[in-house]
């Protein structure tokens, strides 16, 4: 018997080992086919311990009970063959071939020819579970050959499967006939490859289930499978030893107190307590699965917990921002069309003044220049806000860049400086200034950057102080030295006297759409994401921001931001710098002049095709003007234009359309003509979305009069451009 001995061996060996590898994939991710698994592999490691132990101790197999000794096989089929059921592909449960049902009537002839050696009800149940499994494995494989070449994947169970019942079959008809030899038994190899299912069929459900086969290193393990999983091994063992040794002792006990001839009528009480071992392994497999379940469960509820805590605080800030973005935007827009209201008055009114009556109009005319300048005022302030928005959608999609060059700090300082003193002064604030005049004066980095950087920090000061002071310091560390080409940190430091920061409140002040302290900030003006965009560009520019506040008192906003030095001659006194370059430039006009020139301007909204018109006036340009895709090729299919101007989105057809039909137009007299797309579209990807379509360029609205006329003579041909 020793060949059938290693057979019983390896078979508990692979089935605990199938059982611990099936478990903690359970574990890893449940699903219905690992538990059906682990049934399968629990039935048979239930008869295989109890068979092989017996046989093993006592050279002989158990009489007690043919019950007990096929329970756990009979059980294993059944599970097998829902796992069979289980794993079938979606497409695969639709498809039936007749060739699957060729395994019954090889089983028949078998099963009757078998019945002399077992008991009736236990061939049927055996005979019928093997035949289903063996016709849904056929099933699968031959839905495999038939659409492989469509992509179907290979049915690693039902092979695998068909091989159990193939190996089951040989073993069964092969213990009908006497062999010379037990090396000769076909029984013992085909129950050395039986059991081989054991390890593999966790390998073939990961396959079919495509999961991973092993754990990711790095995969965080929680502490209760930390625990659990050796101690489950270790109790695997100990029960399997243990069982052994303990069935051992009895066999030398009843053997030296009864004699040989006596103890083997007690056999049977060793044959139960192996049985009862195998039983308690079976339900310590059990309640280990519970725990893991439970455990698994109370994880992902406790996550989910806190996923919708995280997803309503995130809702809650959104309907915040949108909620604070209609009043954003309304606000400037009211202003807009409020001013906008005046004009028209002052201006009808200004028809009924008398010619003499020059101090009436004057008072008209001044009146109409303060109502511009505030539309004015509201525009860029509406500007803003739709800015911070797109730099926002620009950062969280990866596309926003540092596009670093040569500036001069005193002309950033000033810029600054204007902006924010402007608005401080309309608060009644005093805004003052700490410069360090061996600054630097010329670096290499990103100005509009740093500018938007430092303008926000001083922004929300003056948005959060409402009576005493606001003052920005900038300097360097004391032990810096100042030489060309390393970079130097500079330090901006924001002081004000405001309503102060919370200490709980300061780690969210950089969260997008957050603004902390809502009921005592709720009449603020802002959108919520200035700060989480400056802190998002500071982390790109390898810069960073600390916050000091004292609730009520006010708060010291530090920033540094590192820059490359050009020289290293020293700024001196920015404002004088700034005044003194200032008096030296030439007065602001256009550009360039180019009377020969014709470009056509195509845009669906009659006030932009007006704007364009005043922003070019006075370059001479011969304009054209299309207010649809369809004018725009009709008059491009009769006239050569330098320069076509596209609007992207226009009702019946897009300017990409347009553009597409004016350039298919063969020998037309705009081929190769330059068409820059001429668009409000400034989200992440615009820009190389409209350039992929075939534009040359991209220009946004609103159209910044010197960006239009950069473009313009970067695509004008030369010769007909005269510069100012």
């Amino acid at each position: 018997m020793l060949s059938e001995h290693i057979g019983n061996i390896l078979a508990i060996l692979l089935t605990l080992s199938g059982l611990i590898v099936s478990l903690f994939h359970y574990v890893a991710k449940p699903c219905r086919a690992w538990i059906y698994c682990m049934g399968f592999l629990m039935g048979n490691l239930l008869s295989n311990y109890y068979w092989g132990t017996y046989t093993i101790l006592m050279g002989d197999y158990p009489t007690t009970s043919s019950f007990m000794a096929y329970l756990g096989w009979d059980i294993g089929y059944v599970f097998l063959a829902l796992l069979v059921f289980e794993i079938r592909f979606e497409e695969e449960k639709a498809f039936f071939s007749p060739i699957s049902l060729l395994p019954i009537p090889i089983i028949v002839p078998q099963f009757l020819y078998y019945l002399q050696f077992g008991g009736i009800f236990n061939n049927i149940w055996q005979n019928f579970w093997c035949a289903l499994i063996a016709c849904v494995s056929v099933n699968s494989m031959i839905f495999y050959f038939k659409n492989r070449k469509n992509g179907a994947r290979k049915p690693h169970v039902a092979i695998l499967s068909l091989h159990f019942i193939i190996m089951e079959y040989i073993m069964w008809t092969s213990s009908c006939f006497a062999w010379p030899s037990e090396w000769l038994y076909p029984y013992t190899y085909a129950s050395y490859l039986m059991t081989t299912v054991f390890l593999l069929i966790s390998w073939a459900i990961s396959k079919d289930l495509d999961q991973p086969w092993r754990r990711a290193k790095g995969t965080p393990v929680r502490q209760s499978q930390a625990v659990l999983r050796p101690l489950y091994i270790l109790t695997l063992a100990v029960f399997s030893f243990g069982g052994f040794f303990l069935a051992l002792w009895m066999k030398e006990e009843m053997i030296a107190q009864l004699g040989e001839e006596d103890g083997i009528v007690l056999y049977p009480i060793i044959a139960l307590v192996l049985f009862v071992i195998s039983i308690v392994v079976i339900i310590f497999t059990v309640a280990v699965i519970f725990i893991f379940t439970y455990g698994q469960r109370a994880a992902e509820s406790k996550m989910l917990r806190i996923e919708k805590t995280n997803a309503e605080h995130a809702n809650a800030a959104k309907s915040d921002f949108l909620a604070n973005m209609s009043h954003e935007i309304r606000t400037p827009i009211n202003a807009v069309l409020g001013m906008n209201e005046m004009i028209l008055r002052e201006s009808l009114q200004a028809r009924e003044i008398p010619r003499e009556d020059t101090l009436a109009m004057n008072r008209v005319l001044t009146n109409i220049s303060t109502y511009s300048g505030n539309i004015e005022s509201a525009g860029n302030n509406l500007l803003s806000i739709i800015n911070d928005i797109l730099d926002f959608s620009k950062i969280e999609a990866g596309k926003l860049e540092i596009v670093n060059d040569n500036y001069r700090l005193s002309t950033v300082l000033n810029d600054i400086c204007i902006m924010v003193g402007i608005r401080a002064k309309e608060k009644k604030l005093s805004f003052d200034t700490a410069i360090d005049g061996s600054l630097p004066e010329n670096l290499f980095g990103d100005a509009v950057r740093v500018q938007q950087i430092v303008t926000n920090i001083l922004n929300n000061a003056v948005k959060y102080t409402h009576e005493g002071s606001v003052r920005l310091s900038v300097y360097k560390n004391d032990e810096a030295t100042i030489e060309a080409g390393k970079n130097i940190d500079i330090i901006f430091e924001v002081k004000d006297t405001g309503i102060g920061i919370r200490k709980e409140d300061i780690d969210k002040l950089f969260d997008k759409f957050e603004r902390v302290d809502l009921q005592q900030n709720s009449t603020v003006e802002g959108t919520g994401l200035g700060l989480a965009i400056t802190h998002n560009l500071l982390e790109m520019m390898g810069g960073s921001v600390s916050v000091d506040s004292d609730y009520g008192k006010g708060s010291v906003f530090t920033v540094v931001i590192p820059q490359q030095v050009v020289s290293a001659e020293p700024m001196g006194d920015f404002r004088n710098k700034y005044r003194n370059e200032q008096m030296s430039a030439p007065v602001l006009r256009e550009s360039f002049e180019a009377p020969e020139a014709v470009i056509l301007v195509v845009d669906d909204t009659a006030m932009n095709l007006k704007v364009v018109e005043g922003l070019l006036k006075n370059t001479k340009i011969g304009l054209d003007m299309a207010s649809s895709g369809a004018e725009a090729i009709e008059k491009a299919s009769k006239k050569s234009y330098d320069i076509i101007l596209m609007d992207q989105r226009m009702p019946v057809m897009d300017g990409t359309e347009a553009m597409n039909r004016i350039k298919e137009e063969t020998g037309g007299p705009n081929v190769g003509v330059p068409f820059i797309c001429l668009t409000a579209d400034a989200v992440s990807g615009a820009k190389e979305k409209y350039l992929s379509q075939g534009f040359t360029d991209y220009l946004t609205k609103p159209i910044n009069r010197k960006a239009l006329e950069e473009m313009l003579k970067k695509y004008l041909p030369q010769d007909k451009i005269i510069k100012a």
